[in-house]
């Protein structure tokens, strides 16, 4: 979200796409998360009653993964994933950086 906060000032408009083989909770709560933040809208700490029951109902079998963590049926921001960077999204870093 921070750098689509940095990066929406920079143009008049956007065009936000999303990747491809994401889980049902993941997509629900980034895009709304996206065009929340984009509208400027506040990120709530909790999501209402309503919004976990929604998330909570669905079922996804794709993938052969586990159901998702309960928190992240009650948030938009998942926890941090600490731990190392592989070196190939270090390489990607760098040449953006350099840019």
């Amino acid at each position: 979200i921070r750098a689509l906060q940095a990066i929406a000032p920079l143009a008049p408009r956007l065009l936000v796409l999303g990747g491809g083989g994401y889980n049902p909770w993941s997509v629900g709560r980034l895009w709304t998360l996206i065009w929340g933040t984009l509208s400027g809208q506040p990120v709530p700490d909790r999501l209402p009653p309503e919004a976990v029951a929604v998330l909570s109902a669905l079922s996804w079998h794709g993938g052969g993964r586990p159901p998702p963590d309960p928190a992240l049926l009650s948030t938009l921001i998942d926890p941090p994933r600490e731990g190392p960077l592989r070196p190939e999204i270090r390489d990607r870093l760098a040449v953006l950086s350099r840019r």
